[in-house]
């Protein structure tokens, strides 16, 4: 504690450390957040490198059937992370 954080009467300002605790873990929280999109941004940048490599490694193989299921596999990824990565990212800007 620090010294503003005494009365004259030489106690502890309850609500002064209260307010320096209230802001410290405001700062905590919007420092999360930012890391938190900081990181999905990442992954989904990874998420989308990975599965453009599965398919150009499929269309090599000139197998239409695992240009196919490549394919289908890597949208059904992309659709399905949208959708959760697009919720998570809502809920850390809120």
């Amino acid at each position: 504690m620090t010294s503003t954080d005494s009365t004259p009467a030489g106690g502890v300002d309850l609500e002064a450390v209260t307010q320096r605790v209230r802001d410290l873990s405001e700062q905590v929280v919007a420092q999360a957040k930012k890391n938190g999109l900081t990181f999905l941004e990442g992954y989904e940048r990874v998420l989308k490198q990975m599965l453009d490599l599965e398919e150009q490694a499929a269309k090599g193989t000139g197998q239409d059937w695992a240009t196919t299921l490549a394919a289908t596999h890597a949208n059904f990824v992309r659709e399905s992370s949208e959708v959760f990565l697009g919720a998570v990212k809502n809920q850390l800007k809120s």
